[in-house]
């Protein structure tokens, strides 16, 4: 084997690898995202619930609230009924100006409860209609949830097959791998951000960093004769053979952790 068949076939070898642990990680982090998902919508349908329990607690406050003014209405209308029999069997000015007095708090007072009446009924059905609005937002909102949990388990069982298949398949790529070489894929794997060995070589330009690297540089990845490093990120550069490039590792950069920088 020449040195030039074996320089590019460990470079070939590790990219393929490496455009495997990116679709694994791209997986992960969608299996991920979608318990994410479901667990902002639970969370969205229990805020509904709760503010459902406190509505209802607050019409069930303000019912409370009416019985007992129903209640002191029917003290004060009995008192003023009382105060009227009284009337005629008053003779001392005083006697009639301290009758009078409390006749005016009685009325007052009454005035004041079937003030408070009405403002409990509006209040009421403020919050009902409130309630209701709430209650139907959070059937939606459930009918929603339900949808999502069907959906996002159905995506997760195909994203769990294509990690199986994955695992198998990096399996028999690993084997092509020599002790040595795999130990220094690891290694650089868990150095470089985001995981990323190898880089190709994109019309003078590393594929991770997407900075334009020297002619000479750019010369010595071509000649295929040693592993060349990215000046700027130091990544392997790797240059595929032609109809051979393959799937960019970086398209996945809308992944959470996985980006074209260095």
């Amino acid at each position: 084997m020449s040195e030039d068949h074996s320089v590019q076939g460990t470079l070939s070898l590790v990219y393929r690898l490496q455009t495997m642990d990116v679709e694994v990680f791209r997986l992960v982090a969608d299996i991920q995202d979608a318990a994410e998902q479901i667990q902002t919508a639970v969370a969205k349908v229990s805020d509904l619930e709760t503010r459902a329990e406190e509505t209802m607690q607050e019409v069930a406050n303000l019912e409370a609230r009416r019985r007992q003014i129903d209640l002191e209405l029917q003290d004060t209308e009995r008192l003023l009924a009382e105060g009227k029999k009284r009337q005629k069997d008053l003779k001392h000015p005083r006697d009639i100006q301290a009758y009078l007095s409390e006749m005016e708090f009685r009325r007052d007072e009454k005035d004041r409860l079937e003030d408070e009446m009405i403002k409990n009924l509006e209040s009421q059905d403020l919050l009902k209609k409130r309630l209701a609005e709430i209650e139907a937002e959070r059937v939606r909102e459930r009918e929603s949830l339900e949808l999502l949990k069907r959906e996002k388990e159905t995506e997760n069982r195909a994203r769990e097959e294509k990690l199986a298949a994955l695992d198998r398949e990096k399996v028999e790529v690993e084997q092509g791998f020599s002790q040595d070489l795999l130990k220094t894929y690891t290694r650089l794997k868990g150095s470089h951000r985001n995981g990323i060995v190898v880089a190709r070589l994109m019309e003078g330009t590393c594929e991770a960093c997407r900075m334009t690297l020297p002619p000479r540089t750019v010369t010595e990845v071509k000649k295929r004769q040693r592993i060349v490093t990215c000046q700027f990120c130091q990544r392997w550069l790797y240059l595929p053979e032609r109809g051979t490039e393959g799937e960019n590792v970086f398209q996945g950069s809308r992944v959470k952790g996985v980006s074209p920088t260095p």
